[in-house]
């Protein structure tokens, strides 16, 4: 994933990563993607995304299901395994793409690479030391 341009634009980024990685809009940009989920009553400068609200709206614009949860560790691996959404744990304030997982981590999309220590995969200690975390990840 390319690196994210502003501090704030997290969920933009991984919000893209999802769009374009399931072809739903390959060609999607993240400017087109600020606008969907709604700059700047959504999604702004002072606090990043405003509400979860803000991303479950803008995948149902491009006609995809969601749910959303605060998971375990154990929980969030097994969705994981086979969806893709986004992951937010609160103690980062930072939204990453999940790509799957990757032996017993679970393997993500990150935009801001090596923030809070993170890279690609965000481990069971990790995900336990920056919790609560949430997922918002796409259901058929």
């Amino acid at each position: 994933m390319a690196p994210q341009t502003y501090n704030w634009t997290c969920s933009i980024c991984a919000y893209t990563w999802v769009i374009q990685s399931t072809n739903t809009d390959p060609n999607l940009t993240r400017e087109e993607a600020t606008n969907i989920i709604g700059y700047p009553e959504c999604v702004n400068e002072v606090y990043g995304l405003m509400s979860i609200d803000c991303l479950t709206r803008a995948f149902s614009v491009m006609g995809l299901k969601t749910s959303h949860a605060y998971l375990t560790f154990d929980q969030a691996y097994a969705i994981a395994r086979i969806h893709t959404g986004v992951i937010n744990p609160i103690g980062m304030y930072h939204f990453m793409a999940i790509r799957g997982v990757q032996g017993s981590d679970i393997w993500i999309a990150n935009s801001a690479e090596g923030y809070c220590g993170v890279y690609d995969t965000l481990n069971r200690s990790q995900y336990n030391n920056f919790g609560p975390v949430q997922l918002l990840w796409l259901v058929p």
